[in-house]
């Protein structure tokens, strides 16, 4: 599965570093992220849970942020086990600013074994790209009430 997308938000790149290193912003944006508790610097345990069609699935997992390049984005890996199969993927999140607003940049590659993975790489995919603009959504709506400021 692959997601790529971008979002431009109408803040200041700095301000949208700063956030997108928060872990409870992380929780927010990260497709299917329930909950998000640092183990040590750029290090976290998360609860994330996918929902496919009929199928749902909860993993227990770690995310690891690594190649950080203050303000212009960073490299994420995450790996879980759940009981309906494994999960892992990686991407890089980028920042750039473009008349006046930020853009932020979204890629990602992502696999999932058992029984997610026999319902459909397609609706994985449509359920993924959702699950991120809701995210995104919500992230553009708090950081305009300015609660990541």
């Amino acid at each position: 599965m692959k997601l790529e997308r971008e979002y431009c938000i109408d803040q200041p790149i700095d301000l949208v570093w700063d956030s997108i290193l928060n872990p409870d912003l992380l929780a927010e944006i990260l497709p299917g992220c329930k909950s998000l508790t640092a183990l040590s610097d750029n290090h976290y345990k998360a609860e994330i849970e996918i929902k496919v069609g009929p199928v749902k699935g909860a993993y227990t997992s770690e995310l690891t942020i690594s190649d950080i390049r203050p303000p212009s984005g960073y490299h994420f890996e995450v790996r879980g086990i759940g009981t309906k199969g494994h999960m892992s993927g990686g991407g890089d999140i980028a920042l750039t600013e473009k008349d006046g607003l930020t853009v932020l940049s979204f890629c990602a590659e992502g696999n999932v074994s058992g029984i997610l993975a026999r319902v459909g790489q397609r609706l994985i995919e449509a359920a993924g790209k959702k699950l991120m603009d809701q995210g995104f959504n919500n992230f553009q709506e708090k950081m305009a009430e300015g609660a990541y400021a």
